[in-house]
């Protein structure tokens, strides 16, 4: 499906099944995604902060233009990519 803009602040989305969804520039501020499957979604310059992924799967996901920072990933599965962004997002050098 194709989520791109919607609003959705706060939303309970916990434990879903959101693989592929595309929520580019999506307003998800607050969103519970604790244990939902979110692989190969679009998230970019999704609006994310205080959203959480608490044991979410994000693998393959595009993760572009979002706030790193004011997520809790907490047990998130991650490729590599994702963990680099995150990394870099805190001010890691990758060499």
């Amino acid at each position: 499906g194709d989520w791109s803009y919607i609003n959705m602040r706060s939303a309970d989305l916990k434990g879903l099944n959101l693989k592929g969804i595309r929520f580019k520039n999506a307003d998800l501020y607050g969103c519970n995604f604790e244990k939902a499957d979110l692989r190969e979604a679009d998230l970019t310059h999704a609006v994310l902060s205080n959203a959480i992924f608490s044991g979410a799967d994000l693998r393959n996901a595009k993760i572009e233009g979002i706030d790193i920072k004011n997520i809790n990933l907490k047990g998130a599965r991650m490729d590599i990519t994702q963990a680099v962004t995150v990394a870099r997002a805190y001010g890691a050098i990758i060499d």
